[in-house]
């Protein structure tokens, strides 16, 4: 849900989003990170295109598909009921 909502507001190539998400959470680990990457690529949640840089190596870049809008607005309605539940219960 996160790397979507990272994908959802801009195009990302892996390494920027390893170190977006060493901020909220420490122990990202980069094989992980990547093995997501390409589940989320072959459930068709997100596209995959690479940079049109003249220096350097290409960048392979992720962006969020409409078939990953619409799982990530699912998701967050998903959380957004759980959390309702937790208020109700005074989890939160």
């Amino acid at each position: 849900m996160c790397i979507l909502q990272l994908l959802k507001e801009e195009a990302r190539y892996g390494y920027d989003l390893i170190k977006t998400m060493q901020v909220f959470f420490a122990d990202t680990d980069e094989s992980t990170l990547y093995a997501i990457l390409r589940r989320l690529n072959k459930e068709g949640l997100t596209e995959m295109y690479y940079s049109d840089i003249s220096h350097g190596p290409k960048r392979k870049y992720y962006k969020i598909s409409e078939k990953g809008i619409e799982d990530l607005n699912n998701d967050i309605s998903s959380w957004k009921q759980i959390e309702k539940i937790f208020v109700e219960i005074g989890i939160l």
